[in-house]
């Protein structure tokens, strides 16, 4: 009887285990290569994964950190590739169900409405002017499809500066739904970053913008700081009521409303305006004609 009371009042006073969160940071090791990882539990129905665009939106950068500050995340990590000249992200951008821009190559990282997570080609995802998702961020290339490492560089459209090292960012689904946020500090090729998001149990994963831009915030911590300012971030919310409340911070109101007037374009129409750009540090990987 004594021995229950004593265990009674021990568990009363431990504090719940962090690895309870449905938005839980760890730091890994694997192969010689040290990173950091979000694993996101999205059958939480408390849990949000969205795009933050810099303040301004669309053809705007900032800072990092500011953006983190303004947005107040649980955990974000840079997103999708961008011009530096004209800072246009170069693939299809949703944020709270509203398409706020329309780029030019990438498979996306969608959330549908059901917070369910999937990786939908951009073809697939223009035919029904990405109808059904909350949120959406086209970037890659593809590092992991169907658990097994693929990188296809030239037939997913990208250029083969991409391979060169570089500090990295992921994001992978694995088999139970769960979203993996993944940034690696140091310099690794393409293929490592893949083949550690394949053993962290990816059943699919896509690269984001990395090198100089790598930015990871997670445990409540900056993990890694970029050093040149950003357009866009993946942010993730372990609770709803704080995602409400940042609605307002993602994205300018004029986009929203600019969404609702105008269609997605095509992808025959994207991939028209392109014109090719030398890559800097593995992070630009094309230009985008800035008229949308």
């Amino acid at each position: 009887m004594k021995s229950r009371l004593i265990a009674t009042i021990v568990t009363l006073i431990i504090p719940v285990s962090v690895s309870a969160s449905s938005v839980v940071y760890e730091k890994i090791h694997r192969d010689k290569i040290h990173a950091h990882l979000v694993t996101v539990n999205l059958a939480d129905p408390e849990t949000r994964v969205s795009v933050a665009l810099a303040r301004g939106g669309i053809g705007k950068s900032e800072s990092f950190k500011s953006i983190v500050t303004r947005t107040a995340p649980t955990a974000a990590i840079t997103g999708t590739f961008f011009d530096t000249r004209s800072l246009l992200p170069t693939g299809d951008i949703a944020v709270c169900g509203a398409v706020v821009h329309s780029g030019c190559i990438g498979s996306a990282l969608c959330i549908d409405t059901d917070n369910k997570a999937s990786i939908v080609p951009m073809a697939r995802g223009r035919k029904t002017a990405w109808a059904g998702y909350e949120t959406v961020l086209s970037c890659g290339p593809a590092l992991v499809s169907n658990g097994a490492v693929s990188v296809r560089l030239k037939q997913e459209g990208f250029g083969g500066s991409l391979s060169a090292p570089a500090a990295r960012t992921a994001v992978g689904i694995n088999r139970a739904g769960k979203l993996l946020i993944v940034a690696v500090n140091s310099k690794i090729s393409l293929h490592a970053i893949a083949g550690l998001m394949a053993k962290l149990g990816a059943v699919d994963a896509l690269l984001l913008d990395g090198g100089s831009s790598t930015g990871f915030y997670g445990g409540g911590s900056y993990r890694a700081n970029p050093v040149r300012k950003l357009t866009n971030l993946l942010v993730v919310y372990s609770k709803s009521k704080d995602y409400n409340n940042a609605k307002t911070a993602l994205a300018p109101a004029s986009l929203f409303a600019k969404a609702e007037q105008k269609p997605a374009r095509t992808t025959a129409d994207a991939l028209s305006k392109v014109m090719p750009a030398p890559a800097i540090n593995g992070d630009v990987i094309m230009a985008v004609d800035s008229a949308q």
